[in-house]
This record gives structure tokens, sequence and C-alpha cells, in this order.
């Protein structure tokens, strides 16, 4: 991957089309089947864009019974599963877009999720994030090219990260890491 220079936006480490639901449902499962306990998702765009159709999938690798439903209202939801290693972990599913300031994201008390060993946290909405910037995470950006179709752009911050997405290119794509 070629690096950025000092100060420039990072490159994304893999960009591509998702051409329905259930392809955008798969590629979430396929995350959630290597996410780790303390893994962090940064999920951004407009609504409708797929943030939690993706989650859906996630946890659904995770091995989450039931559905999931956007938190846009209780604002966190949790899920039990598993990781890649089988460790119990709650999936902390958070949707930040009606909080206002960085006083009311910090009465939720997302540093006691964040990087947490048998937690593995979902932030829709992630630039309401105080301080987001030294998070290591997986940023996924999800835009809408059409009715069904969303463009999916994971940018890694951190070598966990890194790791990740050449495995999802490897299995996928068949890229080697």
């Amino acid at each position: 991957m070629a690096r950025a220079k000092a100060g420039a936006r990072p490159l994304p480490a893999l960009d591509f089309i998702s051409h329905s639901p259930e392809q955008t449902v798969r590629v979430g499962r396929r995350l959630g089947q290597h996410a780790l306990g303390g893994d962090v998702f940064f999920l951004s765009g407009t609504f409708g864009a797929g943030k939690t159709v993706l989650t859906r999938g996630l946890a659904h690798g995770l091995g989450v019974a039931g559905g999931v439903t956007s938190p846009s209202f209780t604002l966190i939801n949790e899920y039990d599963g598993r990781d890649a290693a089988g460790r119990p972990v709650t999936l902390y599913h958070v949707d930040l877009y009606r909080l206002d300031g960085d006083d009311a994201v910090a009465s939720l008390g997302l540093d006691d999720y964040l990087g947490a060993p048998d937690a593995i946290c979902v932030i829709e909405w992630p630039e309401h994030l105080p301080d987001a910037a030294g998070v290591d995470r997986l940023a996924v950006a999800l835009g809408v090219v059409s009715e069904t179709k969303r463009r999916l752009t994971f940018t890694p911050r951190g070598g966990r990260y890194l790791d990740l997405v050449g495995a999802i290119k490897a299995e996928a794509f068949g890229v080697e890491p």
C-alpha cells in the first residue's frame, strides 16, 4: 500500500462496490468472522447508506442470535457473541448522530468500551466522537451509488486493522496481504 505524506489523508486499503444489501451483509459477516475483542469499527455515510446493514452482517459473523437494529434512539445496542478466537464478546453498536457536543458524547462512557478485550465497538457517525483521531480502528465509509449499490471504502489505522483488511482482501478477492 502506498504511504501518504505527512499531514495527508491516509489512502484506503480497500475500495469496492457492493451490489445489494445482501452483499453488504456478507461483507459485514466476513468482518465479524475476523473480529477480535478490542476491535473498533467507525462507520460513516449518509442516512440509508448501509451502516446498520453492514453491522447486521458483522453481528452474524460474531454468532449474534436475533436481529440487529439501528441504535438511533437508544444510542447504544448491545449483543452477545464470540470473536474469531472463540472468546465471548459484547458487540456495542453505537449511533452518535443525535448527540450534540463533546459533553454529550463523553456522557456515554465510550472509553470503557473502546479497545476493551471483551468488547467490539461499531460506531456510526464517528465524526461526533471527540479525540477520534487517536483511536486505532477500521474506518468504513459507505456511499450511495444507486438504489441498491453502495461504495465501501476501508481505511485502517493501526497494524491490527492493516492485517484485518489484508485477510479480507485475501479471502474475498484473492489478493495476497
